[in-house]
């Protein structure tokens, strides 16, 4: 019992904190002032959470997990160019729904950049891993690994620009339509890398 209630404790200050960062900025986010979020006492996410930097590392897998749900209702069995569309719009619709998750990873993830690189480089390393699984199991079987390297690059990267923009017109129905340029152009991109794999396997036998 008493590891359970220790576990929601712990959730209880992650979601406290993305709200803080949302409302307040990664500067701002004090540990008083998340705890006070949290209805929780100060030392008590002291003994949880020895350091800041701990608890920013526990948000950031929360942010990185809970989108990745949005991967995992990708249509089955579609060509390579509708799953990496699909995935992309699907993400940015889950972050449309959670706001508040957007901002503070947005101003997390450039935290990270500046105060610790490293976290930051295996955040990207794990959402990379992540789209290229879920590609695969959208599309039912094992994908060219040089072309799913650059689809997964290039979809993450678009979600990050799609994001960023949308922290600064804060305009869905824009967003909405930028994302599906975007998926054009993914799916475009698949669609022409893909000829020349196949022929060069072709070639090749």
């Amino acid at each position: 019992m008493a590891r359970m209630g220790a576990d929601l404790r712990r959730q209880d200050f992650v979601e406290a904190t993305v709200k803080v960062i949302a409302e307040h900025g990664v500067a701002n986010a004090t540990t008083r002032r998340i705890a006070a979020a949290a209805g929780c006492p100060l030392a008590s996410l002291h003994y949880l959470f020895h350091t800041k930097e701990d608890l920013f590392y526990a948000v950031f897998e929360t942010l990185f997990n809970l989108p990745q749900q949005a991967l995992e209702h990708g249509p089955i069995g579609t060509t390579e160019a509708e799953a990496a569309a699909g995935l992309l719009r699907n993400l940015v619709h889950w972050f449309i729904a959670h706001p508040d998750s957007a901002a503070a990873q947005y101003d997390l993830f450039i935290w990270a950049n500046r105060n610790a690189p490293e976290m930051a480089a295996s955040i990207y390393a794990e959402a990379l891993v992540s789209t290229q699984q879920a590609i695969e199991r959208s599309v039912g079987y094992s994908v060219d690994q040089e072309l799913l390297g650059v689809v997964s690059r290039l979809m993450v990267q678009l979600l990050d620009g799609l994001i960023i923009a949308w922290s600064a017109h804060r305009d869905d129905d824009r967003l909405r339509d930028e994302t599906e340029t975007a998926c054009e152009a993914l799916g475009m991109l698949v669609s022409s890398r893909l000829p020349r794999k196949k022929a060069a396997r072709r070639t090749a036998s």
